[in-house]
């Protein structure tokens, strides 16, 4: 017996209930028809905008506010599969099978609780090796016509080391129940994210009633969610309960978007945070107007934002319509319950307290990248040793946020696993994450910051100015007689754009560039001058305060040193090294790895490192020392990960160091990189800033 699951555009999508559903242990039903994924797009010509999904959850009378989903309408209305026209869900008894355009996703055994992928290759474009071609680091969805303005392009030189094999999950070592009814089979929403969206360095946040995907919460691409307040006439309150302090109108976070009358209560308001213009700037429209209509227009003339509101049951549907000449097009619902709900409560349902531990158990188990560095080999053993179990299995909700952030700052502390938010019950969803983090700072957290300070401050005394914040600032190209210094304190990038083919480049200045986060074209910049003067000789890249970033722009600045721009990563969950080739168009002539797309044997190279240089400026290092780069300074930081996003369920955001590890070759073995980059030459830290002394000190090196 099989099910097909059409495709779903992404656009409101109409639930449908299963019919003939009892109140038996095992019998699935609907929990909630109407919740939504919402996510922030901006894609090219013919791409959706910010939008939104229809994914009903379902519960059973065991699982009760547990969110399942049905895995065949998952798998459609997310659009895993690009390009693909079908889901089929078919079983044999127990054993349901997924499969896209006759490929298989996954097996699922409802009575054994199991789960075997075949092939992640399936699932997404844009996460895996692609059938030898490594991830495309520009911006997916533009096109072949766009291809002349992004300067990386994968290589078909990229390839597995090892061998693939299925992965097999056996659930009920984690407590979590496949429900089967008929021809469909469901499993707990946030572990089908898990699984999946790993992938995509994502996950799903349930927040009681929507659903929204985490990484666009932590870069703040949903405000909306964030500020969950309401108003009576008199006073502000937060969700909880709590007077609230209203702010004067200064940022996103802090101003309030629109006010709506709760039909169920006149005196009750619902307030939803700002968005801004299409010119970046926020402003704020009238909550006294009628129809959920702002009073006045985008203040550009270009832009009108209509909301309409539907009250449906017990709840309030409000959608943004981003109006223009060209017509309307929906750009978020939120759904706003006229009840308090899970806000407030302050007490995790025991399944819900179940579900987040188990959840974290199945995350650190097999998605967290540094068990060796965490010495730890088992979740529940270690959080036992570590005194937490029991506040990670409170019913106390801010009991739990608290040792939640325990783990993850003051017990992990590997620099990239961040607590970022508590959960729902405790009140202080999508607030609070910050203050929490920072009360459990561990040990290497705090020296990295500590050492980021002490050389800045070394920084502003070397160049005189007056604050470490004016230190920052000192980035770009400096030079002194025969060496090029250029200077960087993260990696970002908007894309990989090819620079030359937007802005002239004696038109473009270095430092802004770095300031402004475009690595590649502040690169471009800095080399237009270096090869005007004849005299350089050494090009030392300082990496001394840059915290890393995105690993995206390193096969751009691999290109400077070699003629074959590659990297290692190794996925631990699956036991395969992913060796990634690229091909570079450096001089922008529209031929990729051609003449002129290297700096190989044409300067000497340096990297400058601290203890602080981490992340992506840990592996720069590590990885340029193949191709005969020095590197110099102090032994970096380490950081050895990319960074996953994750959810325990209820709310609770955080960061994880990913299986997804960076690694370089030694002696036929793929060794993580956390430990740090030994440098060629020890130099002192007095010298790194001097570059007269810089200059003697790499002399010879």
């Amino acid at each position: 017996m099989e099910k097909l699951f059409a495709l779903s555009p992404i656009v409101l999508l109409a639930a449908t209930l299963l019919g003939g559903c009892g109140e038996q242990n095992n019998t699935i039903r609907v929990y909630d028809a109407n919740s939504r994924l919402v996510f922030a797009h901006h894609g090219g010509e013919g791409t959706p905008q910010q939008g939104f999904i229809g994914l009903a959850t379902y519960r059973t009378a065991k699982t009760g506010t547990v969110p399942y989903l049905n895995v065949g309408e998952f798998f459609a209305d997310f659009g895993v599969v690009q390009g693909k026209k079908e889901i089929v869900v078919s079983h044999v008894g127990s054993v349901y099978e997924v499969k896209g355009d006759d490929r298989l996703f996954l097996t699922i055994d409802a009575d054994k609780d199991t789960i075997k992928i075949d092939n992640y290759e399936h699932w997404s474009s844009f996460s895996v090796l692609n059938n030898g071609v490594g991830p495309d680091l520009a911006a997916p969805g533009l096109g072949d016509e766009t291809d002349h303005l992004f300067a990386v392009h994968p290589s078909k030189k990229s390839k597995y080391i090892g061998t693939l094999k299925s992965e097999n999950y056996d659930l009920k070592k984690y407590g979590i129940d496949a429900v089967a009814e008929g021809n469909d089979v469901y499993l707990p929403a946030q572990f089908l994210s898990n699984v999946y969206l790993r992938f995509l360095g994502t996950d799903m946040l349930y927040n009681g009633f929507d659903y929204y995907l985490s990484n666009s919460i932590n870069n703040s691409s949903a405000p909306w969610i964030h500020n969950c307040f309401y108003a009576t006439k008199e006073k502000f309150y937060t969700m909880d309960g709590e007077e609230a302090k209203l702010v004067p109108f200064k940022s996103e976070n802090e101003a309030y978007r629109f006010a709506y009358k709760a039909a169920k209560n006149p005196d009750v308001y619902r307030i939803i945070s700002l968005t801004k213009d299409s010119k970046g700037k926020g402003y704020l429209a009238s909550s006294a107007t009628e129809e959920g209509k702002p009073e006045a227009a985008d203040p550009t003339g270009t832009v009108m934002v209509n909301y309409t509101w539907e009250k449906k049951n017990d709840a309030l549907f409000v959608t943004q319509l981003l109006t223009s000449e060209e017509g309307s097009m929906p750009q978020w619902t939120q759904k706003i319950p006229l009840k308090e709900g899970l806000f407030g409560t302050k007490t995790r349902p025991q399944e819900i307290i179940d579900l987040t531990y188990n959840l974290l158990r199945f995350q650190f188990d097999n998605f967290y990248g540094l068990k060796d560095v965490a010495k730890f080999a088992d979740f529940d053993a270690y959080v036992t040793s570590k005194g937490l179990k029991e506040g990670l299995r409170a019913a106390d909700a801010e009991t739990y946020d608290d040792a939640l952030a325990t783990l993850l700052m003051k017990n992990i502390d590997d620099g990239h696993t961040v607590y970022s938010s508590p959960s729902i019950y405790s009140g202080n969803f999508a607030s609070k994450g910050n203050e929490l983090a920072k009360n459990h700072l561990g040990d290497r957290y705090k020296t990295l910051l500590n050492n980021r300070s002490k050389y800045l401050k070394l920084r502003a005394d070397a160049y005189q100015v007056k604050t470490q914040e004016d230190a920052a600032n000192l980035v770009g190209l400096f030079t002194h007689n025969k060496t090029a210094v250029i200077r960087f304190d993260s990696f970002a990038n908007p894309g990989s754009w090819v620079s030359n083919a937007i802005d002239p480049l004696d038109q473009v200045d270095v430092a802004t560039c770095f300031q402004q986060g475009n690595v590649p074209l502040g690169f471009d910049s800095a080399f237009y001058q270096i090869k005007k003067n004849s005299a350089i000789e050494n090009v030392v890249i300082d990496l001394t305060c840059n915290s890393g970033g995105m690993i995206m722009c390193l096969p751009y600045l691999f290109a400077h040193f070699t003629d074959d721009p590659h990297y290692y990563t190794k996925d631990i969950a699956r036991d395969i090294v992913n060796d990634y080739h690229y091909s570079v168009d450096l001089n922008h002539d529209g031929v990729y790895g051609g003449e002129g797309d290297t700096y190989k044997g044409k300067y000497k190279f340096y990297i400058l490192t601290s203890e602080f240089s981490f992340s992506c400026a840990n592996f720069l290092p590590t990885a340029a020392k193949e191709w005969g780069v020095k590197i110099v300074g102090a032994q970096s930081g380490g950081g050895a990960c990319s960074v996953g996003n994750y959810s325990d369920g209820s709310g609770s955001i955080y960061n994880l160091s990913s299986p997804i590890v960076t690694v370089y070759e030694k002696n036929g073995q793929y060794l993580h990189t956390d430990a740090g980059v030994t440098v060629d030459k020890a130099i002192p830290s007095d010298s790194w800033y001097d570059l007269a002394k810089l200059e003697a000190a790499i002399a010879g090196v």
